[in-house]
């Protein structure tokens, strides 16, 4: 639980002034000078993790990774990357990763298949890139008027009102890796959630740049762990250590001044 502005405002008054007079220690209960010196441990174990600002191990142990919606980038090894790469697909962080020459070049969140509409796994290739495409079983069915009696259809098994019309989803930027229509595409991504009938949706920016680097032939490796040759497990590590450390920290500072507005208001009543 975050404090709003003005409770930190407060706290970090009553530090300084619990720093500059000693003295008044004595004032405060058990409780409180407990709180104080956890929190003062734990801010010392916060900073014990010093990644380089632009690093992949950063990005790693920030940003609430892997549920992040941020997109990792590394330039310089996008410039090599239609001359070596793969991509690998991590359904249990719901992340995309681009390996140019066994480095990450970039790291994006997806959004793969929902139960019962699994996304498969294994070793595939792009079989197909086309920049305009619809799904042939996946989409809408309109009525004869033109207006929508079903919103979520599967062509397949949905039967289509006489006069009425069935309309593939939208899967722009398309990259087919099965035959029976799995593929990467544009498409509505929530960092952490499969939302897909089985298809790797992706960020616009992503898209854009995967087709872009990509060719024919290019290997896509779809996991459900993490791959092995994933660069930054320490980082990961570190970064569920200090996500747990922050958020024991802001529970930590507003019970401090929960105690300190306390007996605060005890003292005044004494007086």
């Amino acid at each position: 639980m975050h404090l709003d502005i003005r409770h930190l405002i407060l706290l970090s008054c009553l530090l300084v002034t619990q720093a500059i007079t000693p003295s008044c220690n004595h004032l405060e209960n058990s409780e409180l000078r407990m709180a104080r010196r956890q929190l003062s441990a734990l801010k010392k174990r916060q900073n014990l993790y010093n990644y380089a600002p632009n690093s992949y191990d950063y990005f790693v142990s920030h940003n609430q990774y892997p549920a992040t919606i941020n997109i990792y980038k590394d330039e310089e090894l996008l410039r090599l990357a239609q001359k070596n790469c793969c991509i690998v697909i991590c359904l249990a962080q719901q992340r995309g990763r681009l390996y140019v020459n066994g480095q990450i070049a970039a790291d994006w969140p997806v959004s793969t298949g929902i139960q019962g509409r699994a996304t498969p796994t294994g070793n595939f290739s792009i079989r197909e890139k086309r920049e305009s495409y619809a799904s042939n079983r996946y989409g809408k069915i309109l009525d004869k008027d033109g207006k929508c009696v079903n919103g979520d259809a599967d062509a397949f098994s949905d039967s289509v009102p006489e006069g009425g019309r069935f309309i593939g989803s939208p899967m722009p930027y398309w990259m087919r890796l099965t035959g029976d229509g799995v593929g990467m595409h544009i498409g509505k991504v929530r960092a952490g959630h499969r939302l897909s009938h089985g298809c790797i949706r992706t960020p616009r920016e992503m898209a854009l740049e995967l087709y872009r680097l990509t060719s024919v032939g290019t290997r896509v490796t779809i996991s459900e762990d993490i791959e092995e040759q994933f660069p930054a497990r320490q980082a990961l590590a570190t970064g569920i250590e200090q996500n747990s450390i922050e958020k024991r920290i802001n529970e930590l500072e507003k019970k401090i001044y929960d105690l300190w507005m306390k007996q605060d208001l005890a003292e005044q009543s004494r007086n």
